[in-house]
């Protein structure tokens, strides 16, 4: 057996590989441990390797727990690449769910079935972050699963491991919540109640969810240059959200389709100009108190809405006008739902909403699809039945 192949014990095999030069003209090698049956199975493995460097898909061979690589990871791709949100989440589910599980294990001997495993592990004792009894969602653990399968991708690019092992295991099932969105009858009651309701942001806030079909960290993120008032455009072009211990920060959109701009309805531009004209008052009234940022939406003094207060607002008007539940984030649904059932093609829709993928629309707005098919089906069978009895 050539000493490129030197057996180590009963089935573990050190493979070497030669791998250039260095700046001084020193040989390097790529090195490897492996399990093999017998020393031809450990040639098999050497060949596959050697392919492996010389087609520069390995960098690193040497041993690498998991918890090492993910804080090499987290250091130079999550803090520098992620908003500050998602870097939170990604680090909860790193230190309370990923590493404790995977963290002792060498990141070049992660195999699938220890995904599997983990996986499995989390649906029947994996705990909630908000300390809640009972069992995690399948869409928390599909997320935890799209951190770890992010991770080890970034891993194959940076040469530490040759292939993504998350891959070859069928992601977890991702059971959409339905989103409960009022009857015909419980939107015309809601649009009525904002009119009692004092003007301000809330009613402005809440007709402009509707239209628009826009996210609320959209709609709290928007400043009056972002809006062409004679055009009755919007420009969306950032998203602001809170974080404990950062206060209200402004980020890019979701996606770079989210970065759009999209037309208003005119009863929108009237509350929007009324919005203005009241802001500016409020300013002159408030002198140097007013701090000046040239928000859209802000709180009494000018600094910027907070973005979870009008969905706070919105949970209240509802509860106080008898209205049933719905969360501020359904407006959204409500747009676009408003929008199919009106004919809107589905390709604007999903253009209107900021979606990347048109497919995302149709999936999320299925029965709202389903329902105008069948509505497009009965004007059919009146075609056909009024031409078979002429």
């Amino acid at each position: 057996m050539p000493a490129k192949i030197e057996r180590r014990g009963t089935d573990t095999y050190l493979l070497t590989v030669a791998d250039g030069y260095d700046s001084r003209g020193k040989q390097l090698f790529k090195r490897k441990r492996i399990k093999a049956s017998s020393e031809r199975a450990a040639r098999r493995e050497y060949e596959i390797f050697a392919a492996e460097v010389r087609s520069h898909q390995v960098a690193f061979t040497g041993k690498c727990k998991l918890t090492e690589f993910a804080r090499q990871w987290f250091s130079e791709y999550c803090q520098k690449e992620l908003a500050p949100k998602t870097q939170r989440c990604y680090k909860n589910h790193l230190e309370r769910r990923i590493l404790p599980a995977l963290g002792h294990v060498d990141i070049n001997k992660i195999a699938p079935q220890h995904i599997m495993r983990f996986l499995a592990e989390l649906r029947d004792n994996g705990t909630r972050f908000d300390g809640r009894e009972g069992k995690i969602s399948e869409e928390s653990i599909r997320y935890c699963f799209r951190v770890l399968s992010s991770m080890l991708q970034d891993a194959v690019q940076w040469q530490v491991i040759a292939s993504n092992p998350s891959e070859r295991v069928k992601p977890p099932s991702s059971n959409r919540a339905k989103i409960r969105i009022l009857d015909e009858e419980s939107i015309d009651r809601m649009l009525v109640a904002l009119e009692s309701e004092p003007f301000k942001y809330k009613k402005v806030i809440v007709v402009l969810a509707i239209d628009s079909g826009l996210r609320l960290g959209e709609l709290t993120g928007l400043k009056w240059s972002d809006i062409e008032m004679e055009k009755g455009l919007v420009h969306v072009t950032k998203s602001n959200q809170a974080m404990r211990g950062k206060g209200i920060y402004s980020k890019k959109p979701k996606n770079e389709s989210s970065v759009r701009d999209l037309m208003l309805s005119d009863y929108s531009i009237v509350l929007l100009k009324r919005h203005r004209k009241e802001q500016m008052e409020q300013r002159m009234h408030l002198g140097d108190k007013w701090v000046e940022g040239n928000w859209v939406f802000t709180q009494w003094n000018g600094l910027p809405v907070y973005p979870t207060s009008p969905s706070a607002w919105f949970r209240k008007f509802l509860k106080r006008h008898g209205l049933p539940h719905m969360s501020f984030h359904a407006l959204r649904h409500l747009s676009a739902t408003i929008l199919i059932s009106k004919g809107i093609p589905l390709k604007n829709v999903s253009s209107r909403l900021g979606h990347a993928d048109i497919r995302t629309t149709a999936n999320i707005y299925s029965e709202a699809l389903q329902s105008v098919d069948r509505q497009a089906a009965d004007k059919m069978d009146e075609f056909l039945h009024r031409k078979k009895s002429q």
